[in-house]
């Protein structure tokens, strides 16, 4: 799979919710410069992730972060899985 990197300054954002089954998860938005929320994906709720992601972080340093933490480890591996089909069905700009 490519690495792929946003050129612009696209954040993702972490929303607290609830499944249908009344399980708490976070749903992942991406935010453009002009404050554009698009969806997407959601996952289940971590206090460590909601506080990294509730005001949100820049999809690059998301996607290059390292640590011991296994819940953040797992929501870097999900983004950087789901950003070569998000990049291109939202049509963001990517750096080459």
């Amino acid at each position: 799979m490519k690495k792929v990197n946003v050129k612009e300054q696209v954040w993702i954002i972490g929303e607290k919710g609830f499944d249908k089954d009344d399980r708490r998860i976070i749903t992942y938005y991406l935010e453009t410069p002009e404050r554009e929320r698009m969806y997407a994906f959601k996952q289940s709720y971590s206090h460590s992730t909601y506080d990294l992601c509730k005001t949100g972080i820049r999809v690059n340093a998301l996607v290059c972060m390292k640590t011991s933490n296994l819940v953040v480890m797992k929501l870097v591996d999900r983004t950087k899985k789901m950003m070569p089909y998000l990049a291109e069905y939202y049509e963001l700009n990517k750096a080459v």
